[in-house]
């Protein structure tokens, strides 16, 4: 059987380092996803350099925004998937 803890029986030590870890959590939670972007945006960046050609289109419509990306390499989509999840995390809190 669990035990359960209420707050009042947790030990001090653990809630005085919970606000530390916590930030640290925050900031992994951050960091991760946007070194993944990057790397999707390096990996884009080199199948772009390195000629790798394909047939692939990309048409975006919304309220205010409509745009379409015909014929398009490969690696166009690693760098611009890895660009919106960059605005992503930045625009997230």
């Amino acid at each position: 059987m669990e035990q359960v803890y209420f707050l009042a029986q947790i030990p001090r030590e653990i809630l005085e380092k919970a606000p530390v870890l916590a930030i640290i959590l925050h900031f992994c939670f951050k960091i991760i996803p946007a070194l993944i972007a990057a790397l999707s945006i390096y990996l884009g960046y080199k199948l772009f350099i390195s000629g790798v050609t394909g047939r692939a289109s990309l048409s975006v419509k919304t309220n205010t925004v409509s745009g379409q990306l015909l014929n398009a390499a490969p690696g166009l989509f690693f760098g611009i998937g890895g660009i919106v999840a960059l605005m992503v995390i930045v625009w997230r809190q």
